[in-house]
């Protein structure tokens, strides 16, 4: 089996069997370089896998699914979500298997487009924890109908001019409804991550490996 993703890879530090593995996915319009600079600021021992979306959009620029604006109206290519989704998950055994990683120590980290992602794979797969950035649970992705030991830590900028900071509270509601559980931060910024939210998930995920 071969991946179809072009990606960036951190290897650990110590050549130790059976490392977790931390993929990383990027917002629309970005790549792969982008989330892969918060590599030197997680652990040495893991191994780090930074996906590039498979639509050009431009270039550098790539996208998970195609997004759509009518005036003030945005919609998305639901199932191009949908299939991507399924490809996500099920090319996780890939990189479990080519880079010797433990299967159940897998943390997912999502920006934007790539946190919308990282909601719906975390809740249909083996995954440990999910750090959801700047995103939002998409009913229309998602399912909560697998139980499983869940990490989640959101986070949301209070000034975010792209995905509203009330996707993440609608989100919160969702995930109170179907009683799991989470650690949600605010922070004074726009559709990024500023220093403190990035200091904030990096303590929170530090003895979650």
């Amino acid at each position: 089996m071969e991946t179809s993703f072009f990606y960036l890879i951190n290897k650990p530090k110590n050549n130790t069997n059976k490392s977790p593995l931390v993929f990383l996915l990027h917002g629309f319009g970005s790549n792969e370089q982008d989330l892969f600079s918060f590599s030197p600021y997680l652990n040495e021992d893991a191994t780090i896998v930074s996906l590039r979306a498979p639509i050009i959009l431009y270039p550098n620029s790539y996208a998970w699914y195609n997004i759509y604006y009518s005036g003030s109206v945005k919609s998305y290519d639901k199932e191009a979500a949908k299939l991507i989704r399924d490809k996500l998950i099920n090319e996780l055994d890939y990189f479990i298997n080519k880079y010797d990683c433990d299967p159940n120590r897998i943390t997912l980290i999502g920006f934007s487009q790539g946190a919308i992602l990282a909601h719906a794979i975390a809740q249909n797969s083996n995954i440990k924890n999910l750090i959801a950035l700047s995103g939002y649970v998409d009913e229309e992705l998602i399912s909560f109908e697998k139980t499983n030991n869940l990490s989640i830590y959101i986070s949301h900028g209070k000034n975010d001019e792209v995905i509203p900071f009330e996707e993440s509270l609608k989100t919160n509601k969702l995930l109170d409804k179907n009683n799991i559980k989470y650690e949600f931060k605010a922070f004074d910024q726009g559709h990024g991550v500023n220093s403190e939210n990035l200091e904030s998930f990096l303590h929170w995920l530090e003895d979650k490996y």
